[in-house]
């Protein structure tokens, strides 16, 4: 009886049990374009403001980490949280009276992203990032001189609103302060992310990307540097808020092309390079050189 009763439990919890489910078959993805969209709609104000964030919400994830580099310039890494969120952010400083920009022409369209270094090695730069947009024809979008040559024309618009810029001394501009026949190494990009301390509006806050950027303190002090995975309103905010940037206040800052093409190269005081090479081949790149 006993067996009876233990074989009625077995075929009862069997009754019971359902059968497993086939196996979801996920759809294909599709491939992922490698020619960049220029002008992004991420790169231009949005039409309406966006609603602005309480400053105070940035949270340390880590301590600034600084290493000196090659000519008394700075390597700056650290994160940086806000709302459940973290930013890696990497920062070159450098003093304009010791080190100047140049602006490293790069014509081949397959040269590929890790020819930063050589464009570093051969502009002696002890570090340098990534510069301006380009067409999809792999010309310079607006006007870029590199060493005295003039490629492209200027323009103006919602994206190229400033230019890096060098005549006798290294400048940040506006557009409407830019004489173009003066200068000898000089590259259009945008939009603007600080001016006169203040964060830019009406930027965009959607979509988060990897950034390179400029920054002046409106007089010898400077950045370039990057930061991962950052809308163009936070990368803003986070420039123009004390005690986000370390030691350095920021009077201007302007954004350079990004996302896949983002690149940070650096040499340090004993002769070591690191470079983070970005995804995509560029057309030009910003570096640091001794004067």
């Amino acid at each position: 009886m006993r067996t009876l009763i233990f074989i009625l439990t077995l075929a009862l919890a069997s009754c019971a049990t359902p059968p497993r489910p086939a196996p979801a078959i996920a759809d294909p993805e599709p491939p992922t374009s490698l020619v960049p969209g220029y002008p992004s709609a991420d790169e231009v104000p949005s039409p309406a403001p966006a609603k602005p964030s309480p400053a105070g919400n940035w949270t340390a994830i880590s301590d600034f980490n600084g290493q000196p580099l090659f000519g008394n310039a700075s390597l700056i890494q650290y994160k940086i949280g806000r709302e459940h969120h973290s930013f890696q952010v990497q920062v070159v400083a450098f003093d304009s009276r010791q080190f100047d920009l140049k602006v490293i022409d790069q014509p081949e369209d397959w040269a590929g992203g890790s020819r930063i270094t050589e464009c570093m090695h051969g502009a002696a730069a002890v570090a340098g990032v990534n510069g301006g947009f380009f067409t999809p024809e792999f010309k310079p979008m607006g006007l870029m001189i590199a060493n005295g040559q003039r490629t492209g024309s200027w323009q103006t618009g919602p994206l190229l609103t400033g230019a890096v810029v060098v005549t006798s001394q290294l400048q940040l501009l506006w557009n409407a302060e830019v004489n173009p026949d003066v200068a000898t190494e000089l590259v259009q990009a945008g939009p603007r992310l600080v001016d006169a301390g203040q964060a830019v509006p009406k930027l965009d806050s959607r979509k988060r990307s990897n950034r390179t950027f400029i920054a002046n303190d409106g007089g010898n002090q400077w950045l370039i540097g990057t930061a991962h995975d950052i809308s163009l309103s936070e990368l803003a905010e986070l420039l123009s808020t004390p005690g986000l940037m370390p030691a350095f206040t920021v009077n201007r800052a302007l954004n350079l092309d990004g996302g896949r093409s983002t690149a940070l190269y650096y040499r340090t005081n004993d002769g070591r390079e690191h470079t983070d090479p970005g995804w995509s081949t560029v057309r030009n790149y910003i570096g640091i050189v001794p004067r």
